[in-house]
C-alpha cells in the first residue's frame, strides 16, 4: 500500500470514488443536491484542482489501483479536509488512518498546526471513527447554512503562535463598489463557521467617489488588535498611491492596462483577476464586483461554498444575480 500525492492520471479513479461517496453519504438528500456536488468534482475539475496552489489531493494505491483519496485545502498553516473516502472492500484495513497520518506528517513539516473537517452531522459512525483518531467536535452548523447540518471537527497538532492564529484581510475600494457589503457578508460567514471576527471600516473625507477600506481579521481566539499593519491577503479595487504591505495581493487587472503605482504594491505574490471586466461582461454592471470578489476570497482562504446558503445574509434586491456572481468568483460548477 502506497500513499502519495495524486497525479492527473489518477483523477478518473478519484472521480469514480467521489460519485460513490456522494451517493453514499448524501443518500438522504435530494437528487439536485447530489447533482450539484458531483458537478463540482468531475474528472476535468479534479485535474484542474491538482494544479491549484493550495489544493491537496492524496491517494492510496494498492497493486496499481487507486483505492482511496483525501482532498483538502492548505491555507495559513491549516489543512481543511473536504473529502476523504475509501472503497468498501478496503475499509477496516487502516487505509483512512494511513491517509490522515501521511497528510499530517507531510504538512506538519510545512508548519501545519491543525487539521479540520466539516462532516455530515448525521454520520455518527464517521464522527466516532474520527474521535478515535484524535479529532474533537467544534461548532455545529445548523441546516440554514448549508441545507443540512454540518459538524466541524478538528485535530490540533501543535499550539499555534500569534502569526498562525490570525488571518488578516485588507480590502480597498471606492464608494459604490460594495466594499461594505462584501466585508460584512464575509465576516458573517466566518462568524457562523465558528471564527472570532473583527471588522473595521474606514472612509476618506469625500462623501461621493472617495475610497473605503476594510480591515477584516478572523482568528481561533479573541482578537486583541483590530488594526492591520500587514495583510495576509490584500484585495484592491481602486488606483491609489497608498502603499500597504501584504503577503498576497489580488488586484483588478483592468487597473493595470497603463502604468500605475497601484500595480507595484509590496507583496510576496500578486494575483491578477479582472473583477470589473467580468462584472460588466457577464453580469451587466460593475455593482457585482464585490460579489465576484467574495467568491474569489472564499476560495483563496479555503471556505468551501458548496451548498452554502447565504440568502439570509444578502440583500433581497438582485439576490439571485449576487449568488451567481459569488459562485462565478469561486469557479463554481453547477452546470456541468
Amino acid at each position: 500500500m502506497t500513499v502519495r500525492l495524486a497525479r492527473p492520471e489518477d483523477c478518473h479513479a478519484v472521480n469514480d470514488m467521489m460519485v460513490r461517496l456522494i451517493d453514499e453519504i448524501y443518500g438522504r438528500e435530494s437528487e439536485e443536491i447530489r447533482r450539484v456536488l458531483k458537478a463540482n468534482f468531475t474528472e476535468g475539475a479534479l485535474t484542474e484542482l491538482c494544479g491549484e496552489e493550495h489544493a491537496v489531493l492524496y491517494v492510496v494505491e494498492v497493486e496499481g489501483r487507486v483505492v482511496a483519496f483525501l482532498y483538502g485545502w492548505f491555507f495559513r498553516y491549516v489543512l481543511t479536509i473536504y473529502w476523504i473516502y475509501s472503497l468498501r472492500e478496503f475499509r477496516g484495513k487502516g487505509v483512512v488512518r494511513d491517509l490522515l497520518n501521511h497528510a499530517e506528517t507531510e504538512l506538519r513539516a510545512k508548519g501545519c498546526w491543525k487539521l479540520e473537517m466539516y462532516a455530515y452531522a448525521e454520520n455518527n459512525r464517521f464522527l466516532d471513527f474520527c474521535a478515535k483518531l484524535g479529532f474533537t467536535k467544534g461548532v455545529l452548523i445548523e441546516k440554514s447554512m448549508f441545507g443540512f447540518k454540518i459538524q466541524n471537527i478538528f485535530k490540533v497538532l501543535e499550539e499555534p503562535d500569534a502569526e498562525k492564529r490570525e488571518t488578516r484581510i485588507k480590502i480597498v475600494g471606492e464608494a459604490g463598489q460594495g466594499v461594505k457589503l462584501l466585508s460584512y457578508t464575509l465576516a458573517q460567514i466566518l462568524s457562523q463557521l465558528g471564527r472570532e471576527v473583527s471588522l473595521s471600516l474606514a472612509y476618506d473625507a469625500s462623501v461621493r467617489g472617495g475610497t473605503i477600506s476594510a480591515d477584516l481579521i478572523y482568528s481561533i481566539q479573541a482578537i486583541e488588535n483590530p488594526v492591520i499593519d500587514e495583510a495576509d491577503v490584500l484585495i484592491k479595487f481602486t488606483r491609489t498611491r497608498d502603499w500597504f504591505p501584504a503577503k498576497t495581493l489580488v488586484i483588478d487587472e483592468s487597473m493595470c492596462r497603463e502604468a500605475s503605482v497601484s500595480c507595484s504594491l509590496q507583496s510576496n505574490k500578486g494575483t491578477m483577476y479582472g473583477f470589473e471586466d467580468v462584472a460588466v461582461s457577464l453580469f451587466g454592471s460593475k455593482i457585482y464586483i464585490n460579489m465576484i470578489a467574495l467568491g474569489r476570497i472564499l476560495r483563496h482562504i479555503g471556505i468551501n461554498i458548496l451548498l452554502l446558503n447565504i440568502k439570509d445574509i444578502l440583500p433581497e434586491r438582485a439576490i439571485e444575480k449576487n449568488l451567481e456572481a459569488i459562485k462565478y468568483g469561486f469557479s463554481y460548477r453547477d452546470d456541468v
